[in-house]
């Protein structure tokens, strides 16, 4: 999975939050999250055989065509199918049916140097997007991986260099009906993608400059010029059967039986039945290819289809009709619920900080009329000040996360914040604002403080924020806190809050995008790599720019550079990690964001099943095949 790079981006990871997905961190749930909802009745049905893993679901998957945006409950099962090609564990790209990681150490990664001509395709260092060669605009030289040594083209002949990573398959790998998996089906995967008819985003493809079989178990990947990636790992194309799905064309595929409704794959099961509405079987695959490990270890898998509540699934993992509970069918009731039956034996339950990291925007730059009140640095950092955090994460999430130190999430490698420089402090922040120029002409807390002589603002005009947020009990409720810390130091804010498809819509429809608000809160994805983009100056959205990711309206030229940097150069190496410290450290100092809490993944699992290992990035069933009954738990 990419980083969010836009508004479209952004929209899709926040419409399908269950599927953004180390050891689990196991989390006691706090007593009296929130009011316990009163239960809703079900009908409890016969318990399946005890060799069964009964997986439930919220709805029935939509399709299991890689290629045609499956749903939540598609991608929870589809681990059962497809195991790997590789998993993201830690924020780390792992490989599970290739042999390993293409490195520059083991020589299957190096990089070419090649010759190209105006009208070439190649990749802009400035607007980091695949173009056209052309006279005057820049380009990487080879061997330089770096803003200070862009060029512009002069029109003839440079040179450039471009990346080249090998992957080797397994040996032996077999799709389910038999045939040999091989090198050529993931070609066929990426041929696939790549074509127009097909529904799908086009940004990994069209900075690949080929992709080809060397032999049946090998697959070369080459860059296009000028770029190097730091997920290099990942850019290998998930197979699909050639022999089955060759003679169909890409345009009907998404209707096609054969990869919509009757995938073959290499994965631990099978697809035997498929009742619309109420399950899924399956039975291991014969030709999984640790099948001599024993590997599943259940004899079956059924994916129910409850499309029923929280409180009902709940219920039905403790009469042992559920063994685990996929991601969406736990909503905003589920802390309180869980806490409910804190030590019910039962219930397996725990969590762990996410991938989606919450986040409070201002308003830098707004658009149209808007008074610029958050314009100055020190007036966000006195407002960020007012936020008591701590308390926020745990009203809303039971503490389910980690304070945040900087606008990485907590564990995440690339993270190079030590502390943040924001910490609560009301009564300093009631002394910031009023050095600032924000005056308590009253006496009184709970009213707006005034202006008198702040820089673009009329004397007398209220401390007044307008704060915007997606519609939902979560996000409302934080919007509520936050509101609510802000009035002690005179800042009024009145929160509004819309469906997030209106909210997150590109410039210039969407009041995010479009700046037209003081006060932004939203989660947004952290992926392996650091979208360090939606904070520069040519991400802000315009006219010219609709599908820009800076809201904000954030421009800083050290900031620019020091993203530039990391964009640039190896992933890992030196230059890089001092371009992210040095970014962390503006973005910490300016403050055009307060980074709040990281939303918790909740697994909730019954006795009957042991192995579940809960992981920030990983599928919820990243590890199916090594799922154990519970009889055998700790023998």
């Amino acid at each position: 999975m990419p980083s969010a790079r836009g508004p479209a981006a952004l929209i899709a990871c926040l419409l399908a939050a269950a599927a953004c997905t180390a050891p689990a961190l196991d989390v006691p749930f706090a007593q009296g999250a929130a009011d316990t909802p009163t239960p809703r009745p079900f009908l409890p049905t016969a318990p399946p055989a005890p060799d069964t893993l009964v997986v439930c679901l919220a709805e029935d998957p939509n399709t299991f065509y890689l290629y045609d945006s499956p749903n939540a409950s598609a991608r929870t099962i589809l681990p059962a199918l497809y195991d790997g090609p590789f998993d993201v564990l830690d924020y780390e790209i792992r490989p599970v049916i290739l042999e390993s990681t293409p490195s520059i150490e083991a020589g299957t990664v190096r990089l070419e140097t090649v010759s190209l001509v105006s009208g070439d395709l190649y990749f802009n260092p400035e607007t980091t997007l695949p173009e056209t060669l052309a006279p005057g605009k820049p380009y990487l030289p080879s061997g330089c991986t770096s803003p200070g040594c862009v060029r512009r083209s002069e029109g003839g002949q440079i040179q450039m260099d471009r990346q080249v990573a090998d992957f080797r398959l397994l040996p032996d790998l077999a799709w389910s009906d038999g045939t040999p998996l091989t090198a050529h089906d993931s070609v066929f995967s990426f041929n696939l993608d790549a074509h127009p008819d097909t529904p799908s985003l086009k940004d990994q493809v069209n900075r690949t400059a080929s992709y080809e079989a060397v032999d049946d178990r090998t697959v070369r990947w080459t860059g296009i010029p000028g770029f190097t990636d730091p997920e290099l790992a990942g850019n290998f194309w998930s197979p699909l059967p050639e022999h089955l799905l060759g003679g169909v064309a890409p345009a009907d595929l998404p209707q096609a039986e054969a990869a919509r409704m009757r995938p073959i794959g290499w994965g631990p099961y099978v697809l035997e039945r498929w009742t619309p509405g109420v399950s899924l079987e399956f039975s291991p695959n014969p030709n999984y290819y640790r099948r001599d490990e024993g590997l599943p270890a259940f004899d079956r898998l059924q994916a129910r289809i409850l499309g029923e509540g929280t409180e009902a699934a709940i219920q039905q993992v403790l009469t042992g009709e559920c063994d685990i509970l996929e991601e969406s069918l736990l909503d905003d009731t589920a802390l309180a619920t869980l806490a409910r039956l804190s030590g019910e034996p039962r219930l397996k339950s725990s969590a762990t900080p996410g991938v989606l990291l919450e986040r409070l925007d201002f308003a830098t730059a707004p658009a149209g009329n808007r008074a610029p009140i958050l314009a100055e640095p020190e007036v966000r950092r006195a407002i960020a000040a007012c936020i008591d955090r701590q308390g926020l994460i745990d009203r809303v999430i039971s503490g389910l996360s980690p304070l945040p130190t900087g606008i990485l999430a907590v564990g995440h490698p690339r993270d190079r914040s030590v502390m943040s420089s924001i910490v609560y402090d009301p009564s300093g922040a009631n002394q910031a604002l009023t050095s600032l120029g924000w005056i308590d002409d009253d006496g009184r807390s709970a009213t707006a403080r005034v202006a008198q002589g702040v820089a673009g603002v009329d004397d007398g005009a209220r401390l007044a924020l307008s704060l915007l947020t997606a519609s939902g009990p979560g996000e409302e409720s934080a919007a509520q806190a936050i509101g609510d810390d802000l009035a002690t130091c005179g800042v009024q804010v009145e929160v509004e809050s819309l469906p997030a498809a209106t909210l997150y819509a590109p410039f210039p429809q969407g009041p995010a995008f479009g700046r037209d608000f003081d006060l932004v809160l939203w989660p947004w994805l952290e992926w392996v790599t650091p979208a360090c983009e939606v904070f520069t100056t040519a991400e802000i959205a315009s006219a010219a720019n609709p599908e820009g990711s800076n809201a904000s309206g954030f421009s800083d030229s050290a900031y620019d550079r020091a993203c530039s940097e990391a964009r640039l150069a190896p992933a890992g190496g030196t230059a890089f990690a001092e371009a992210i410290g040095e970014m962390q450290s503006i973005l910490d100092a300016a403050v055009p964001s307060l980074p709040l809490f990281q939303w918790p993944r909740l697994l909730v699992a019954g006795q009957g099943v042991c192995g579940m290992s809960l992981d920030p990035t990983a599928a919820l069933l990243w590890n199916l095949e090594v799922l154990i009954p519970g009889p055998s738990c700790g023998s």
